[in-house]
């Protein structure tokens, strides 16, 4: 691929060449000439750009420009525009299926994905981004009115991404990967939705949501679910799956959950539904024959794992040296807390190892002591699949995924707080996230490293705005693409 070259001379003037690269040698293709000044050479550079495309039909990345608006003149910096980082997210919104979401109202949702991939914020500044960024304008008041309308598009956004995956990612429900997280508001006033409940993002007395999400392997997002903020989140296990599953027509399906999740009603009602899964054990709930049988007949060698039969079906185990010194660590740190309780240098809290003989006297309780270090380094996992031990494991493991999505909607794309209270504008935020979590996992997918990497290096290429004071035109210049961009482009770009 040739491209525009500009090197500095003995002479102190700038060379403007158009080159190819054989290995890491320039190859000089066609030498346009030498200039000073800023003016000068930005004449050249377009010059040879029109050039390349004359003699080799090589399309340029810069926008094209009519022959008066290059003329020599004076010009003025008139700001930046993000160009291609917005073509690449409009690629990929195509890519993934989602043009059938045209027409004007629809336009405007995409560009609020757009905004929120680029500069996550509130709708009222993601109104004034838009314009400074990509010169696209939309009245306030517009928004706000249009953002309860977009929940509509839900189920149509799931279908096409969940077509995506099939056809390009390998999915053929088989697995599917499923978490739920809380999301608050700036407000402590709760309603039939926005209710006080655990927190995992440390809101106590702040009304949240739950969201739970439905993923692939590979993390990239095929559902979400809303539920009240007080919803105990192993309940949402079941309606999620089912729905899932009536909705898309599966007929076999495993869904992989952690521990959180896990309760005799619920394996009994993936079981009558004909679903299969892997979750989470709870084994330190285990009664105390299954816990001996554990401690007796596993090796306690690294990687070491046994199965047993309960009424839950196959329960697998695995030692691992790393989760043995990690839990150690963890008990023995728990232990000195209890200690410091007991001796009244602490204040009370809440500490496991500690029981209650009289309203102020407290005791270590030796048997839960005991059951903790008999487990210590084991993880243990309930299926009904007869698959190898060690694939049960590793597509548990995958559930890191999802917790990666949710980080990824969290911190990248700020889906929380909530500043909305209508259900359908909720639903419309969160649908907003989704879509651009799928195009943050798909740039991850392609490129093999962190969305927000891709990102921070696509924005590094912008368009200067230029206005020529002779011709009274605006042309846009578009910063120079490096190596490092153009082969991010091409995984971008590459066939699935």
């Amino acid at each position: 691929m040739v491209r525009v070259r500009i090197v500095k001379t003995a002479s102190g003037s700038f060379a403007v060449q158009v080159v190819h690269y054989r290995g890491k040698r320039a190859v000089i293709r066609k030498h346009i000439g030498s200039a000073k000044t800023e003016e000068d050479i930005s004449l050249l550079k377009d010059m040879a750009r029109q050039w390349i495309q004359e003699s080799s039909g090589q399309q340029s990345l810069l926008p094209e420009k009519t022959d008066d608006a290059i003329l020599l003149g004076k010009y003025k910096y008139r700001g930046f525009r993000y160009g291609l980082v917005e073509t690449i997210i409009r690629q990929i919104f195509n890519i993934l299926g989602l043009d059938i979401l045209d027409g004007k109202t629809d336009k405007m949702f995409f560009d609020l994905v757009l905004m929120r991939i680029v500069e996550p914020t509130s709708k009222r500044q993601s109104q004034r981004l838009l314009s400074a960024f990509f010169g696209i304008q939309y009245d306030l008041t517009a928004i706000y009115r249009s953002l309860p309308g977009f929940s509509r598009l839900k189920d149509e956004v799931e279908n096409q991404l969940i077509g995506f995956a099939q056809k390009y990612l390998g999915f053929n429900f088989s697995f599917v990967l499923y978490d739920i997280t809380t999301l608050y508001f700036e407000t402590f006033t709760e309603d039939e939705l926005r209710k006080t409940g655990y927190s995992k993002d440390n809101k106590v007395g702040q009304p949240q949501i739950l969201v739970g999400l439905v993923v692939s392997t590979e993390g990239f997002p095929l559902s979400f679910t809303l539920f009240e903020g007080n919803t105990f989140e192993g309940s949402t296990l079941i309606p999620v799956i089912l729905d899932f599953k009536k909705k898309h027509k599966i007929r076999m399906l495993t869904v992989v959950a952690d521990a959180a999740m896990i309760s005799h009603k619920n394996i009994t009602a993936l079981k009558e539904a004909g679903l299969s899964y892997i979750v989470g054990a709870r084994l330190g709930n285990m009664n105390k024959d299954t816990i001996s049988r554990i401690d007796q007949e596993l090796t306690r060698m690294d990687g070491a794992f046994m199965r047993l039969t309960t009424t839950d079906g196959f329960l697998v185990v695995q030692f691992s040296a790393k989760r043995y010194a990690k839990d150690k660590h963890e008990m023995e740190k728990q232990l000195e807390k209890a200690k410091r309780i007991m001796e009244g240098k602490q204040e009370r809290k809440r500490n496991k190892f500690l029981s209650r003989n009289t309203k102020t006297k407290y005791a270590l309780n030796t048997a839960v002591i005991e059951k903790t270090k008999r487990l210590l380094g084991i993880k243990g996992y309930h299926t009904d699949l007869t698959l190898p031990e060690q694939t049960i494991i590793d597509r548990y493991s995958d559930l890191w995924q999802v917790e990666r999505a949710f980080r990824i909607s969290k911190h990248d794309l700020t889906a929380r707080p909530v500043y909305h209270f209508r259900k359908q504008t909720i639903i419309a935020h969160l649908l907003i996230c989704f879509i651009s979590l799928a195009v943050l996992k798909y740039l991850e997918i392609k490129t093999g490293t962190s969305a927000r990497s891709v990102m921070d290096k696509l924005k590094s290429i912008t368009d200067g705005r230029m206005l020529n004071t002779l011709t009274r035109k605006e042309i846009i210049m578009r910063g120079e693409i490096t190596d490092e961009i153009q082969a991010l482009l091409s995984k971008i770009n590459s066939p699935h």
